[in-house]
C-alpha cells in the first residue's frame, strides 16, 4: 500500500469518526448555539467526553423547560430532574450540527430545530481564563454582603473593593476573615495556631494557614502568586511545564519543587495525597466535573473556586489578589500590586477618545471568525484605552457568552474598514506576517487596517496575564494611540 492511499484511508477514518483522532478523556468545549427565537442558550463551555473517537457532550439549557432533544435521528430524556435542562448527546466536533429541542414553555409543546457547533478548547481556554472572555455573570446565590456570625468571635469589619464586586472580605477578631463569594461559597479562614471555631456549620468552607502544599488547577491564578512571591506554596500544577507562560512557574517544575497534578477535570488523587495538599484552587470549570468536587471533598481538601473572570471591570479581576494575599500572609504586597495595575488607569482615564475602530479575532479551522461580541471584556479594555470596539450585530438572547462564531462573510461587513485589527493568538496561532493574513482568505486584501499595516497579534501568553489587566489596557492604548508598535502582550504584523 503507498503512502497516499494510507494517508487517504487515515484521513476518511478521521472524517467519519468526527472527532478527528482526539485521545480517549474529558474536555472542555465552547458551544455556538444557533436557530430557534434566538432567547434560548446552552451554557458554555461545556464538558465533553471522547471514547474510542466518540464524543459525548454535557450541555445545560438557559431553561428548565426542554424534555427532550432529537439527535441524528435519536430521542435523548434530561439526566436531570431540578434546575434548567442537561442532556448528554453525542456530538460532532469542528461542525455544525442539526439538532431538535422540545420545549413545554409555551401553551403546547414545540419541537424547535437549532443548530450546535462545539469546538474543543485549548488548556488555557479549558481553565476558562483567557483574560479577554467574559464568563458572564453565573449563578449568584446566598450572596452575603452582611458579615456572617461567627460564633465566639467579633466582628471587626468588613474590606472596601475598589473594583471587585464578586467578592468581600469580612474581618474578625483574633485574626480570623470570611472571603464570602457570589457564588454562595463562603471561606473561614482561620489563622496559624488557631482553631476553628465551635458551632461552625456547613455554611463555611474552612482554610487553615499557614498554607505550603497548594494544588493549583486554575492556571489564571498563577499569575497573582507571581506577583506577590508566593509561587514556592504551589506543589502542584493543573498544566504542565511547557504549557507555562509565567516564568516563576515554569522555573519551579524544571527544578521540580512544583509538579504536575493533573488537570482540573483529571487530578492525580495519588500525588496529591503524596504532597500532603492543604488547599485546592480551582475555576468554574470544575462545576462541570462535580465528582471530582465531590472526590476532593471525600478527602478532606478544602477547594477554593476562583471567579475572577466573572467581574465585570477589568481591574476587579485583578483585585482577586487580595485573596491571595490574605491566604498567604502577603497582604502588603498584594495591595502595592494592585495599586501598579490601578496607576496605569489612572494614567489614561481623562484622555479624549481616539478616532480609532478596533476589531479583535481569530480563524478556526473551519475557516469559521471567532470574536467578541458587544458586551465582551476585551470590549470594555479598548474603550477604556480611547478606541471603539467593532462587533457583530447579533442578538445574544439570554446568552451570557460572549464569544460567537460567525462566517467571514458577516465578518467582512462590519470589520474591513476597521483602523487597528487584532489577531487572538491566545485562542488560534496567528499568521507570522501580512501576507501570511492575506493568505488566510482574500477578503483581508480588502481590509483598510491591513492595507493601512494596522495589524497586531496578541501575545500567547495573554490567558495567563489576568493579574495584568492594567498592563493589558495600558498596552492597548499605545497601540491605538500609534505610540508604540510592539509592547509586552501586542506585537505588530509586517
Amino acid at each position: 500500500m503507498t503512502i497516499r492511499k494510507l494517508l487517504f484511508i487515515i484521513f476518511i477514518f478521521l472524517l467519519l469518526t468526527g472527532c478527528g483522532g482526539t485521545p480517549s478523556g474529558e474536555y472542555a468545549a465552547s458551544v455556538v448555539l444557533s436557530g430557534g427565537s434566538g432567547r434560548a442558550s446552552v451554557e458554555s463551555p461545556c464538558q465533553v467526553t471522547v471514547k474510542d473517537n466518540k464524543a459525548v457532550a454535557l450541555i445545560r439549557w438557559s431553561s428548565s423547560h426542554y424534555d427532550y432533544m432529537i439527535v441524528n435521528g435519536e430521542k435523548y430524556l434530561p439526566v436531570n430532574t431540578e434546575g434548567n435542562s442537561e442532556f448528554r448527546i453525542p456530538v460532532e466536533l469542528d461542525k455544525d450540527m442539526s439538532v431538535q429541542a422540545d420545549t413545554v414553555a409555551m401553551s403546547e409543546p414545540h419541537l424547535i430545530d437549532y443548530t450546535l457547533h462545539f469546538t474543543l478548547l485549548k488548556e488555557g481556554e479549558a481553565s476558562g481564563e483567557d483574560p479577554i472572555a467574559a464568563e458572564g455573570s453565573g449563578t449568584e446565590k446566598n450572596w452575603i454582603e452582611e458579615p456572617p456570625e461567627i460564633p465566639g468571635l467579633d466582628f471587626l469589619q468588613t474590606d472596601e473593593n475598589r473594583f471587585a464586586e464578586c467578592f468581600l472580605i469580612h474581618r474578625y477578631s483574633e485574626g480570623y476573615a470570611v472571603i464570602s463569594v457570589n457564588d454562595g461559597r463562603n471561606y473561614l479562614v482561620v489563622p496559624e495556631g488557631k482553631d476553628i471555631p465551635e458551632g461552625i456549620d456547613n455554611e463555611f468552607i474552612v482554610i487553615k494557614k499557614p498554607l505550603s502544599r497548594i494544588y493549583t488547577a486554575a492556571s489564571g491564578v498563577m499569575c497573582q502568586f507571581d506577583a506577590i512571591g508566593t509561587v514556592p506554596l504551589i506543589a502542584l500544577s493543573g498544566i504542565e511545564k511547557d504549557k507555562w507562560y509565567v516564568d516563576s512557574a515554569r522555573e519551579a517544575m524544571e527544578k521540580g519543587t512544583m509538579e504536575y497534578g493533573g488537570k482540573y477535570s483529571a487530578p492525580d488523587y495519588e500525588k496529591i495525597l503524596e504532597k500532603n495538599v492543604d488547599l485546592v484552587i480551582e475555576n468554574t470549570m470544575i462545576l462541570h466535573t462535580p465528582k471530582v468536587l465531590d472526590k476532593l471533598g471525600e478527602l478532606g481538601l478544602p477547594v477554593f473556586i476562583d471567579r475572577c473572570n466573572y467581574e465585570s471591570d477589568p481591574l476587579g479581576r485583578c483585585e482577586w489578589i487580595r485573596i491571595y494575599g490574605l491566604l498567604t500572609d502577603r497582604e502588603e504586597e498584594a495591595e502595592e500590586a494592585l495599586k501598579a495595575q490601578a496607576d496605569y488607569l489612572d494614567a489614561i482615564k481623562d484622555i479624549e477618545p481616539y478616532d480609532k475602530k478596533v476589531v479583535v479575532f481569530s480563524m478556526n479551522t473551519d475557516h469559521m471568525i471567532s470574536t467578541k461580541r458587544k458586551n465582551d471584556y476585551f470590549s470594555k479594555m479598548i474603550e477604556m484605552a480611547g478606541g471603539t470596539y467593532l462587533y457583530p450585530d447579533i442578538d445574544p438572547g439570554d446568552s451570557a457568552s460572549s464569544q460567537v462564531t460567525i462566517s467571514t462573510e458577516a465578518f467582512y461587513d462590519y470589520a474591513s474598514d476597521a483602523d487597528i485589527i487584532i489577531y487572538n493568538a491566545a485562542i488560534e496561532d496567528a499568521p507570522e506576517s501580512l501576507e501570511a493574513l492575506k493568505g488566510l482568505d482574500v477578503m483581508f486584501k480588502d481590509f483598510n487596517a491591513v492595507n493601512a499595516g494596522e495589524v497586531y497579534c496578541t501575545d500567547r501568553s495573554l490567558y495567563q496575564f489576568a493579574q495584568k489587566n492594567g498592563t493589558i489596557i495600558d498596552n492597548l492604548h499605545k497601540i491605538i494611540s500609534g505610540k508604540e508598535e510592539d509592547t509586552e502582550f501586542f506585537h505588530k504584523l509586517r
